[in-house]
């Protein structure tokens, strides 16, 4: 598979055989993950799937989605900026974001979004959506202590949560 990645010209290897993306392989690996998020978007807004259910399906549309209809989803969506975890379409500047675990007791933030490699956990996102953490949320942090579960404020509810929630929901700086 690399050799045909290279011989396709998405990829190049260096004298210590590790492997970078080619101009070309960027603007390939950026069409892919374009595809996907839209996908994503478009199962939430137009066809209700809750937004933590999204990414499995956009894995089986993303590969038979044609430009044409790539274009109409996104004209459709109004151009969406984020695919619904948050996360920035490729060539869209986010917004700066940290993880909740650098916001101080008593302050407060809003969850901007949940980081591509935290999304594919195995019933993470239905956990934070279950204690009403999602992208756009304003949380107060209560109580905060590295390695132990941090007690936070959601919409006037006091919610005691898993500890690795500190370094995988990103918030607003």
């Amino acid at each position: 598979m690399v050799h045909r990645l290279e011989r396709d010209g998405l990829i190049a290897l260096d004298e210590r055989k590790e492997v970078h993306l080619t101009k070309s392989g960027k603007r390939h690996a950026d069409s892919i993950v374009r595809r996907h998020r839209l996908a994503e978007r478009f199962l939430v807004e137009v066809l209700g799937f809750e937004w933590w259910k999204t990414h499995e399906e956009a894995e089986r549309l993303e590969h038979a989605m044609s430009p044409e209809m790539e274009q109409r989803i996104q004209m459709v969506l109004g151009d969406p900026q984020t695919c619904p975890h948050g996360n920035p379409m490729p060539g869209v500047r986010g917004r700066p974001t940290k993880p909740l675990e650098r916001v101080p007791a008593g302050a407060t933030a809003t969850v901007e979004r949940i980081p591509d490699q935290f999304e594919h956990e195995p019933g993470f996102l239905e956990y934070l959506d279950s204690q009403g953490l999602r992208p756009g949320v304003d949380v107060r942090v209560v109580d905060l202590r590295h390695g132990e579960p941090i007690r936070v404020m959601v919409d006037g509810t006091e919610r005691t949560i898993r500890a690795d929630c500190g370094q995988k929901v990103w918030v607003r700086a």
